[in-house]
């Protein structure tokens, strides 16, 4: 029973943190149970895709308004649900991860309560993608293993872009956070080991029993394959430019892999085309340069590897210095600076 009052303790504490809603009144904020609750995230993230896709269809059905409208009344309702909390994190990540040059540069913008240019782009982007990803997939039909529309896309995209959470904490380190919430992300970082590998194997079985429901284990399979793929990657770049994670990159991380996710069912039968086009090009004459530019789907898929690939190198080859030195060299700034200011 003790156990289970716990567990009840653990789940309410996320929801009191990731919503507006409120929790029974024996439940606080306690930063040990928010840890731990970590593996609740894509359940919380469940329970208000549900409610989500319940106004989506409201609006698109009952109403007989478009798509579109509906998606946009959607996006309303779960920003005035969390606060903006994820989107929060997203523009304060961007501001940082957009105009800082070193490490205590970037962490310095990302806790300024200010919005720069940079994050009001990204939650510019964010929420326009987001609403035309929605009203592109259309009215909802639910059908079990087959579902297709909104609104099972936003009940599982809630739910599989919160996993992303429990993961990159169980897997980085969690990096103190500086300003006037410091006393309470301190005490996260000591309690990273709560966030077990136990506790992550349950948020990524719910995740993906969950999706499998909708989608079918196959495509479920995937999906979850992405969003794990997405969040390393954001992952490594945390690692790169803060030293790990923290909360408004997790926050950050969860609005990416979120698009992600909408992205991979929005565009999963375009995706299986390509994919059967290429492998038609190998079993029946072998891949050549001059078959691709006869189909579509591959000249353009080629196109954008190509892309990625010369970006990649030039980012590689002609960017920037290392973040590390870019630190190393601030402080020595920094260091000459205040030797200079005693001698005066």
């Amino acid at each position: 029973l003790a156990l289970m009052k716990s567990e009840f303790r653990t789940f309410f504490t996320i929801w009191m943190f990731i919503t507006r809603l409120p929790s029974p009144s024996w439940v606080d904020l306690h930063p040990g149970y928010l840890m731990m609750g970590m593996s609740y995230f894509p359940i919380a993230g469940s329970v208000l895709g549900l409610m989500y896709a319940v106004v989506f269809d409201f609006v698109n059905v009952s109403l007989d308004l478009p798509s579109s409208i509906a998606a946009s009344f959607l996006v309303s309702m779960g920003m005035y649900m969390t606060g903006c909390f994820h989107e929060d994190g997203l523009a304060d990540s961007a501001d940082g991860l957009g105009g800082g040059w070193s490490k205590s540069q970037i962490l310095k913008i990302m806790t300024d309560s200010r919005v720069g240019t940079f994050g009001c782009a990204a939650l510019g982007m964010f929420l326009l993608i987001k609403v035309q990803l929605l009203g592109a997939l259309g009215a909802s039909h639910w059908q079990l293993y087959d579902c297709s529309g909104a609104g099972p896309a936003i009940i599982v995209s809630q739910t599989v872009a919160r996993l992303s959470a429990p993961y990159l904490i169980r897997t980085r380190d969690y990096i103190a956070e500086v300003g006037p919430k410091s006393p309470f992300y301190v005490f996260m970082v000591e309690a990273k080991y709560l966030v077990s590998w136990g506790r992550l194997v349950i948020a990524t079985s719910f995740s993906l029993a969950l999706a499998c429901v909708m989608y079918g284990p196959i495509v479920s399979t995937v999906l979850i394959t992405v969003v794990l793929l997405v969040a390393r990657l954001m992952g490594n770049k945390g690692d790169y430019l803060l030293g790990g994670v923290m909360g408004d990159f997790l926050g950050s991380t969860i609005c990416v892999c979120e698009i992600a996710a909408l992205t991979f069912i929005s565009a999963r039968n375009g995706i299986i085309a390509t994919y059967l086009s290429i492998c038609d090009e190998f079993d029946n004459e072998g891949f050549q340069l001059s078959n691709v530019y006869q189909n579509s789907s591959i000249r353009a898929t080629f196109h954008f590897v190509l892309l990625s690939l010369a970006l990649k190198g030039w980012l590689t080859f002609v960017g920037p210095p290392d973040m590390y030195d870019r630190e190393d060299n601030k402080e020595d700034k920094d260091t000459t600076s205040d030797s200079k200011d005693k001698d005066n």
